[in-house]
């Protein structure tokens, strides 16, 4: 064959190519707007999500009569077990609600959601910092558009720090001050903080991205020396051994219940907590009548560096093999920027990252003034962020072993250190 026949062939297999890529990115204009089609929509929380979205999704159907929703909901539990089933099947839905960190599992080259660059013209991706979007990107496609950005705070007792005489404490140094004062005047079951296992490691990381700079993973592995981390360890083990904080087998004692249903919390007898800032009103409320809840400031004893823990709490994504790509993105848009939309959902996926959805609930006084304080304090004060591998389930029971050990006293901080970088550059290297 001659070089201006194979020449002229790729030419045509190349045209063939990309007006079928064409095809694919004006798939949303070619599809009949008056079609009547059903689409699918799943996601997962509590009742009071439930209950919200489904009511946000009746509106959509009265704006939209052509279009049927299917809800599909539940807890967390076994959830992403289920969706994994779904992907692996096709079975998924066409919009869901997915865990950032379900990005890297389910679609590591970029190519297990649908590119939502694709659909720019019917999604408002302006209403979004592009610093969260380029978290939701891998080669140069858009994942999913992230909800919001959620982080842990600092939360304390103020009624617990005024009965014993304190001011609200502004580092690690006073927490433990603060503790021996409680104890002596309150009673030796009150502690000036409170950690389950979770807790205790996302502490030790606070410290060592304080004083580092550097996040927990970094070009896939450890980025912290044995000796860092055992320092960071020792610093955990000084809140227990002084009673700063119960320790976990203590805390296990009480039936290792969730800290919000703890009667120890539920009566102030904790003095504050590391937690997440899109839950913060859980723990406000679950509080008995006279306790009050306040947002406190991240502790510097470590360092200069910004070292809150935070992430894209969670994302929307549409299904890859969608037959209605350009109604699901009209789907997604009324979600999250439609005010009569955003105002039935409120926060009940946290403070949204959309700019306009925050302005809908600013004018309409549906941002509680302790919630959008917790959440400006984690932006403000945000770290470095996290690997996307970070919260995968294996890595974290592995994670969650050592330090129960540690918090046993079954483990030394040197073995617990040591254990803690060979387990996470193992699993680093099978999973990348």
């Amino acid at each position: 064959m001659s070089y201006k026949k194979v020449f002229f062939l790729s030419l045509t297999a190349l045209s063939i190519f990309t007006a079928c890529n064409k095809d694919k990115e004006n798939i949303s204009s070619s599809t009949p707007s008056n079609q009547n089609i059903t689409l699918r929509v799943s996601w997962w929380g509590g009742d009071d999500r439930h209950k919200k979205t489904i009511e946000a999704l009746k509106l959509f159907e009265e704006k939209y009569p052509n279009i049927k929703i299917k809800s599909e909901y539940g807890g967390w539990q076994g959830w992403q077990e289920k969706i994994t089933t779904q992907m692996a099947g096709d079975m998924a839905a066409d919009l869901m609600q997915i865990n950032w960190n379900w990005i890297n599992i389910f679609s590591k080259n970029g190519d297990g959601f649908y590119n939502l660059n694709d659909l720019s013209t019917t999604l408002d991706l302006n209403q979004y910092d592009k610093n969260i979007l380029g978290q939701c990107i891998i080669n140069n496609k858009l994942n999913a558009i992230p909800y919001g950005v959620a982080g842990r705070v600092f939360l304390y007792n103020k009624t617990t720090y005024d009965k014993a005489g304190l001011p609200l404490p502004k580092s690690f140094q006073d927490i433990i001050t603060s503790t021996q004062i409680m104890k002596e005047k309150l009673g030796p079951d009150y502690f000036g903080f409170e950690s389950d296992y979770y807790g205790a490691l996302l502490l030790m990381l606070y410290k060592l991205e304080q004083e580092t700079g550097k996040p927990f993973i970094v070009n896939n592995k450890v980025a912290y020396s044995q000796e860092e981390l055992k320092n960071a360890a020792d610093f955990y083990l000084n809140l227990v051994n002084t009673k700063t904080i119960p320790s976990l087998e203590d805390r296990a004692a009480a039936g290792n219940i969730q800290l919000d249903q703890h009667p120890s919390w539920i009566v102030g007898k904790f003095g504050g907590t590391y937690e997440w800032d899109s839950a913060s009103l859980k723990w406000r409320d679950s509080l008995e009548e006279g306790q009050e809840l306040v947002v406190g400031e991240y502790p510097k004893d470590f360092g200069l560096h910004k070292s809150g823990f935070s992430k894209v709490s969670m994302a929307f994504a549409i299904n890859k093999n969608t037959k209605y790509p350009k109604e699901t993105a009209e789907l997604l848009n009324f979600l999250i920027s439609d005010p009569e939309a955003v105002k039935i959902l409120g926060v009940s996926r946290g403070i949204p990252a959309n700019t306009s959805a925050v302005t809908t609930l600013k004018e309409n006084n549906l941002l509680d003034s302790f919630i959008l304080e917790a959440n400006n304090k984690v932006i403000d004060f945000a770290g470095k962020g996290i690997h996307p591998l970070f919260e995968h389930k294996q890595l974290h029971v592995a994670l969650k072993d050592i330090i129960d050990k540690l918090g046993y006293k079954q483990l030394s901080s040197e073995d617990a250190s040591n254990q803690i970088i060979n387990v996470t550059n193992e699993f680093l290297k099978e999973n990348n």
